[in-house]
């Protein structure tokens, strides 16, 4: 593994070329959604301009996942049902699969089943400080867009972190030296040129060193960086030879949350169950 010499702005280049972005009606439904001022019909109207995102999120809102006693049959009735958070949570689910994509590689499966724990955790720890299961779910489910990204972009990054890995060295250090970038700052960057929500951007860039957050998005970034902790624990790791931290430990990174760790295997039942039912209604 020896460090590139390309400069970074090629680097970056190459990740825009070899990455599916996320649908621009999925990236304007994102900033849309996040306003609560904006009118039902704004949405609606908008995500009808895409059949096909349109249907993915119809059938995730009609998997049992959700539990709707009807069947969902357009967006109107999704976001009454569902709300437009709810929602929300659905399209970056569908735009992170494009982006994870169909392959069978060890290390893309890890990464998407990551993500999605992180996702689930999120979303179950969130309610006591004040952040949306929602919001908590997709921030999670974002999180790590970075290392995907690179997975696709870049063919030797699966030996050389999976090496880098076993031998215990410091990864973030690796993505670095070998494409000018980790991979907390290629998914920040991602986001950025895609025009995502400001939140996300922040949660790709901070979650591998939560107390650099501050302002609003703290908690956020603090939750997903937890979540993320706990998911490796839990065995959602996308290393399986990486040094997993103590629950002692990461109970010290957040303790506004210790509160919902009092049974930790009920937690990894119940999270090992959702990912296998997200990963099923996707198929």
């Amino acid at each position: 593994m020896t460090a590139s010499n390309v400069p970074l702005a090629v680097q970056r280049a190459r990740l825009l070329k070899e990455v599916p972005p996320f649908r621009p009606v999925a990236v304007q439904l994102l900033n849309l959604v996040s306003d609560i001022s904006q009118p039902l019909a704004s949405v609606v109207s908008l995500l009808r301009t895409d059949a096909v995102l349109t249907a993915e999120v119809l059938r995730l809102a009609n998997s049992p996942l959700l539990g709707c006693r009807s069947e969902i049959k357009n967006i109107m009735q999704a976001l009454a049902f569902l709300g437009m958070e709810r929602v929300n949570s659905l399209i970056v689910t569908t735009a992170m699969r494009g982006v994870a994509g169909p392959s069978s590689a060890n290390l893309a499966r890890a990464c998407w089943r990551h993500n999605l724990a992180t996702a689930v955790i999120c979303e179950r720890l969130a309610p006591p400080i004040r952040i949306s299961r929602e919001r908590g779910y997709m921030s999670g489910l974002i999180h790590d867009i970075g290392r995907l990204a690179l997975l696709r972009a870049f063919p030797n990054y699966e030996t050389a972190l999976t090496k880098a890995a076993a031998e215990g060295r410091d990864l973030l250090a690796i993505e670095k030296g070998l494409y000018g970038m980790d991979h907390t700052e290629a998914g920040s960057w991602l986001l950025a040129q895609w025009g995502c929500p400001l939140d996300l951007q922040t949660v790709a860039a901070l979650h591998e060193n939560p107390a650099a957050a501050g302002g609003p998005d703290r908690n956020l970034v603090c939750l997903v960086g937890v979540s993320s902790q706990l998911a490796d624990l839990m065995d959602f790791c996308e290393f399986a030879d990486a040094p997993k931290p103590g629950l002692a430990k990461v109970m010290e990174m957040f303790p506004e949350i210790n509160n919902q760790l009092a049974d930790v295997p009920a937690l990894r039942e119940f999270v090992a169950t959702r990912v296998n039912g997200i990963e099923l209604s996707l198929s």
